[in-house]
């Protein structure tokens, strides 16, 4: 009887232990060890991205995987207001899906249905922004946050 007592207990602290390893890779946590965590992102059609805000730490390394769940094209482009500026003023209404050169920080072009993904790492606390910048979405509000503690 003790024996089995000892053995219903090893497994249920391995339970215990699987479930807190497995709850640590969520979205809402950083991966453990320093690894990537991966942040699920969705435009759609309502000039709204979901989560509108995300919470990482400074040092930290995310993998946005982000999905247009609407019908038109959306982008994300993540950087500080200039940077969300500078692309809005140089976007022409041409949408060349994929991903566009905007240095450290990516911009991702989304056809409807279409998800891409972009790994950055965040090395200093503050604030960046990421938005859509298809002709009147960003002033329509299509824009989030992250934010780095």
């Amino acid at each position: 009887m003790l024996r089995s007592r000892k053995v219903v207990f090893v497994l249920f602290a391995i339970g215990v232990v699987a479930g807190a390893s497995l709850a640590a890779c969520s979205d809402d946590e950083p991966a453990p060890g320093g690894g990537v965590r991966t942040i699920e992102v969705r435009a759609r059609d309502e000039f709204a991205f979901e989560p509108p805000e995300v919470d990482v730490r400074a040092g930290e390394t995310v993998r946005f995987v982000v999905t247009n769940e609407g019908e038109q094209p959306h982008e994300f482009v993540l950087g500080d207001e200039a940077v969300q500026q500078e692309h809005e003023g140089q976007m022409d209404g041409s949408m060349d899906h994929g991903a566009m050169d905007m240095g450290d920080m990516p911009a991702l072009e989304l056809a409807p249905g279409e998800t891409e993904e972009a790994t950055v790492t965040f090395r200093e606390p503050g604030e960046v922004r990421f938005g859509c910048h298809v002709p009147g979405h960003y002033d329509a509000g299509m824009v989030g946050t992250v934010v780095v503690g």
